[in-house]
């Protein structure tokens, strides 16, 4: 025994430290026995940490899987369930290619893993594979599964990458879903991708609304042809609307079987209907065709009988022309042959008789060949003679070769009318330009002269309200102009203003006779009237001078009076303008002193600008600080001041004020160069506070924009011109900028309400998605999506108080019913090995071929597995007291010696090993100290009640 001690191998060690040292540096994987002793220890060692260390040893996913589902201490399965979490995940040195994480989410059923590592991965090709996996999940009550949309939403959302995002556009056949997925669409293809699918979609929708709408109209404009009165145009659009059936009808698959029928059951039914209707007109329909057709054969007839009188009229036109020879014989035959045709043709005995008429014509044109050669002859003379004459370019060369040209044309028409048509399409045409020229000629000189007459009209007329007013004066001016426009109009012209020109001329002679008689009364009406502005003369002197020059004005234009008066009427209305003259002079003098008073108060002014400009160059002189506000305020004041110093003489204000301008220069110069300065600052001012309007970052564009307004102010005036403009302009750009605060401040407050009403709408689905959870699993499920919806609620501010005890509450709640479901869980798992283990020893069947023993976890399956394998019978008295003694459970009284031997023997066990009893571990090694048999159920009850 002792020898035994010290030969054990380290890894044999009770030192849990020891093991854990010897996996480290004395057993190497690359020994296959070194490699099963890792094996078994990291499954058989009483050591949680022995156990970590042999699996961080081993470092393969596929003995970090199986011991996160087998290993029997707890806390290496859950720290196995974390290492195969973070070697999935990319979190850990094992790594795993793509094709080995698909291999396993095919295989496996581990869905609340699934479910953390599809939160966590980016990776398209898992997200999508995980997600598949979720939707296969079998549901609580065994149906199908199905993807709902509101899953595929959210996935939507969490993941931007385009290919996750086009296989959900995919997946989704719900419009509002896909609607609202354009909202966080990662990139422009993906938008378009939903565009194109909602479309789709929508097509699907309409595609039978549309059809069903035009089967519809369809059958309506076939009903409606029972109001049709014309046949053919009911044929043609009957024919139109049955091929627009047929075409409907191969869409019919849209509609089912009923419809279908019925759709086309009501067809049918229409068509009989109309044929039924339109019989009668039918049978008339084919009458009139058959009338058509004779109208036709008419037209046709009416044709040949006009090309051969055509071609007979252009024989015997070349032949007038060419001076041929012609068997006035044969034309008789032909003309004889044509007649008897035209009888025996189907036309009317109207149409006939045209047609004989025609003839003859032509018959007459073959007697009188000779006179028609005259004609043309005739007609060559008058094309040459009109060649000669000139177009006319002035009116008075209008006046002399239009009656030639007027002439011309009447000849030509007499020998186009004696030709009988047969004039050579030259010689036409030559006419033709001849007419075409002159017409173009005479347009602008008849408009011309048009134009004169009209002026010359309205001078006659202007003549005769002159003499009406007695303005006989302007009147014999007037018509010496309208006398020479008279003279320049067309005799035709001339004949239609004779009678008013001739009455005017008479007028006009008549008061040369009496201009004396007539203006004597007038002037002296004149001196009546300008008395009256001298006995009583106007406030306005202004309005008393400009009335003096009217009335001289008037007396020039009366004329002359009788000699013995002219002179004493010229000489009494000089005095009385003189008279009526005399208070405009006093208010003009009172005028020419406040002038002069002005005059000085701007010369003052001057001096004053003069000071002004003067202080600016002693101020440059010494190189001192020039005030530019106080220097625009004076420069304005005395800008107001000139400007209101009231009117000097004409002749002197321009040099004064010249001079005034010309001192005030330099100073204007540095005021309006003080203004643009102004101008250019507040300019780039305006220019910063529009770049903050592109500034994400709203409230340090604010701050910004506040810096901006301090250094605003700061600045001087920019002139009246630009500063108003320029602080609307500025004004407008920080309102925009402190509107966008505010938009951003309601949508932080939207947002924060959104986000509340979300995280509370998740807390409320997840208590109604787990309501009746009562499965382990699912509570655990819970538990984990509750923690997460605790941390997004921890991590908002300002806090949500309220919403974060409801989940606190609903935790604590949560941690009772997964205690209570674990040990639910281990008591079922228990009564059912206890239950298989006691019937395997009655009947003898082996306990893997059991019903019940598919209910047992992986790890009681293998357990009971190597049970199983177990073919030697050996006794467990001893152990069973060791186990009653470990569990301080009584043993039957008959065995008390036996039970206080092995407490001796355990106690000196525990004392050296110094381990936890375990009472889970000590059971398998009584389970698996050999094949149960019969004479094991009394001891299977002993040790029941340690258990359940």
């Amino acid at each position: 025994m002792i020898f035994a001690k010290l030969f054990k191998k380290p890894w044999q060690h009770k030192d849990s430290a020891v093991r854990v040292e010897a996996i480290s540096n004395s057993l190497s994987l690359g020994e296959p026995e070194h490699r099963f002793i890792i094996e078994q220890l990291a499954k058989n060692d009483e050591h949680e940490n022995v156990r970590r260390a042999a699996l961080i040893k081993l470092a393969d996913f596929q003995t970090w899987l199986l011991h996160s589902q087998e290993n029997s201490m707890e806390k290496v399965r859950r720290y196995a369930e974390q290492k195969v979490s973070a070697i999935l995940t990319d979190q850990d040195e094992i790594t795993l290619s793509m094709q080995e994480k698909l291999s396993y989410i095919a295989a496996h059923q581990h869905y609340h893993r699934f479910e953390l590592w599809l939160k966590s991965t980016q990776d398209p090709t898992l997200v999508i594979a995980l997600f598949e996996k979720l939707a296969e999940k079998p549901q609580p009550d065994n149906s199908k599964p199905v993807l709902k949309p509101q899953l595929l939403i959210n996935l939507f959302a969490q993941k931007q990458h385009a290919k996750v995002q086009a296989y959900i556009v995919a997946k989704l056949n719900d419009i509002a879903s896909l609607e609202k997925l354009k909202k966080k669409a990662c990139n422009e293809q993906i938008t378009q991708q939903i565009t194109e699918k909602l479309t789709q979609l929508q097509a699907v929708i309409e595609r039978p609304i549309n059809l069903r709408k035009q089967v519809n109209l369809v059958l309506a404009k076939l009903q409606a042809l029972k109001e049709q009165s014309d046949f053919v145009v009911y044929q043609q659009k009957r024919e139109l609307l049955i091929q627009e059936w047929q075409t409907l009808n191969d869409k019919f698959a849209v509609f089912d079987s009923t419809e279908q029928n019925r759709f086309s059951q009501k067809y049918c039914k229409i068509l009989t209907q109309l044929e039924q209707l339109f019989a009668s007109k039918a049978e008339q329909h084919a009458q009139a065709e058959i009338a058509q057709a004779l109208a036709q054969q008419k037209q046709h007839a009416i044709a040949h009988f006009q090309g051969v009188l055509q071609e007979i009229d252009q024989a015997l036109s070349t032949s007038i022309f060419e001076n041929e020879r012609i068997d006035e014989q044969q034309y008789l035959a032909v003309f004889k042959q044509l007649a008897q045709e035209i009888a025996d043709s189907p036309l009317s005995l109207k149409q006939q008789e045209d047609l004989q008429g025609k003839v003859a014509q032509q018959q007459q044109k073959l007697q009188q060949l000779p006179l028609i050669a005259e004609s043309v002859a005739e007609a060559t003379q008058l094309i040459s003679k009109v060649s000669q004459l000139a177009l006319p370019t002035t009116l008075i060369e209008m006046n002399e070769r239009l009656p030639i040209y007027q002439q011309w044309l009447s000849d030509w028409q007499a020998a186009e009318k004696k030709s009988a048509g047969a004039l050579p399409e030259s010689i036409k045409s030559a006419a033709q330009e001849i007419e075409k020229n002159w017409q173009s000629a005479l347009k602008p000189l008849q408009t011309a002269q048009k134009q004169e007459f009209s002026v010359t009209q309205k001078k006659l007329s202007a003549t005769r309200r002159l003499i009406a007013a007695g303005k006989f004066n302007a009147a014999f001016g007037v018509f010496k102009k309208a006398k020479q426009l008279f003279n320049a109009l067309s005799e035709q012209q001339q004949q239609r203003l004779q009678k008013d020109y001739h009455s005017l001329n008479e007028k006009i002679a008549e008061l040369a006779d009496w201009e004396h008689y007539i203006a004597t009364p007038r002037k002296q009406k004149l001196l009546t009237d300008i008395q009256a502005i001298v006995d009583t003369p106007l406030d306005n002197p202004n309005e008393q001078a400009e009335k003096v020059k009217q009335y001289r004005k008037l007396w020039n234009s009366l004329g002359h009076a009788e000699d013995d008066a002219e002179q004493a009427l010229n000489t009494q209305f000089n005095a009385l303008c003189e008279t009526a003259f005399a208070p405009c002079r006093v208010y003009f003098a009172e005028q020419e002193k406040l002038r002069e008073q002005h005059l000085g108060l701007r010369r003052q002014l001057v001096s004053q600008a003069q000071e002004l400009a003067d202080g600016l160059a002693v101020n440059d002189a010494e190189n001192t600080v020039i005030d530019h506000k106080q220097l625009a305020h004076s420069y304005h004041d005395l800008i107001k001041q000139w400007q209101q110093a009231g009117q000097v003489d004409r002749s002197v204000y321009q040099a004064i004020n010249t001079e005034f301008n010309a001192i005030l220069a330099p100073v204007k110069s540095l005021v309006y160069g003080f203004y643009q300065e102004n101008k250019t600052a507040k300019q780039t001012l305006i220019t910063s506070a529009e770049a903050l309007l592109s500034n994400e970052d709203i409230y340090a564009a604010i701050n910004q924009v506040k810096n901006l307004q301090a250094q605003w102010r700061e600045l001087g005036y920019a002139g009246a011109k630009y500063e108003n403009k320029l602080w609307q302009k500025f004004r407008k750009i920080n309102d925009q900028i402190f509107a966008k605060r505010a938009q951003q401040t309601a949508k932080e407050e939207a947002l924060l309400l959104a986000k509340t009403a979300e995280l509370t709408a998740k807390f409320d689905q997840l208590l109604e998605q787990f309501s009746v959870a009562k499965q382990l699993d699912e509570l655990q499920a819970f538990a984990q999506q509750l923690q997460t919806l605790a941390s997004d609620v921890s991590a908002q501010k300002p806090a949500m108080v309220a919403l974060e005890k409801q989940i606190s509450a609903k935790k604590s709640e949560l941690t009772k019913k997964i205690t209570q479901a674990k040990q639910a869980g281990e008591k079922q798992q228990w009564q059912l090995v206890f239950a298989l283990l006691s019937a395997s020893a009655v009947n003898g069947q082996c306990v893997t071929a059991q019903n019940q023993f598919l209910q047992l976890n992986a790890f009681w399956q293998k357990k009971l597995k190597e049970l199983a394998s177990k073919n030697s019978l050996v006794s467990r008295d001893q152990a069973t007291i060791a186990l009653e003694v470990l569990a301080g459970i009584p043993s039957p009284v008959e065995l008390q010696q036996q039970r206080m031997a092995v407490q001796v023997e355990l106690m000196q066990s525990r004392m050296s090993s110094g381990a936890d009893i375990d009472l889970t571990k000590e059971f398998n090694q009584w389970l698996l100290l050999g094949k149960l048999s019969e004479q094991d159920l009394p001891l299977l009850e002993r040790i029941k009640p340690i258990f359940l």
